[in-house]
């Protein structure tokens, strides 16, 4: 089974996008700020994909970035973000961020995004 890391400040995301995310068949492990994200990724290793929020209390999701790519290169990020600022997204983009999706994200659109990702096929709307 995949596993994906859940970055973001607020509970109610963290919440509604997890069990999306294991509705689908995915592991899903969250973490309220990037501190919490890289100490789950030192215990338990690098997951199959990582989904952070840009603007967070601690560290920004950028600096996140950062840090996790010094711990791993391959791992793959997406940012799921109310911010779409253009120097943001470059930065991102430059850290090897595979998407950039805005929030509110409808729950069909956010996980057909994490399955692209990842190579799994993606379901179809009716």
């Amino acid at each position: 089974m995949k596993t994906v890391l859940l970055l973001d400040d607020a509970r109610a995301i963290r919440s509604v996008y997890a069990e999306v995310i294991r509705q689908a068949g995915f592991e899903a492990y969250t973490a309220s700020s990037a501190e919490e994200g890289l100490q789950h990724i030192a215990e338990h290793g690098a997951p199959d994909l990582i989904v952070t929020d840009i603007n967070m209390p601690d560290t920004s999701g950028i600096e996140f970035c950062k840090r996790l790519r010094k711990l791993t290169k391959h791992t793959p990020i997406i940012v799921m973000s109310a911010y779409s600022d253009k120097s943001l997204v470059i930065e991102a983009k430059s850290l090897g961020i595979m998407r950039w999706i805005l929030k509110p994200v409808e729950p069909e659109y956010f996980l057909n995004t994490l399955r692209a990702v990842l190579g799994e096929p993606q379901t179809e709307s009716i």
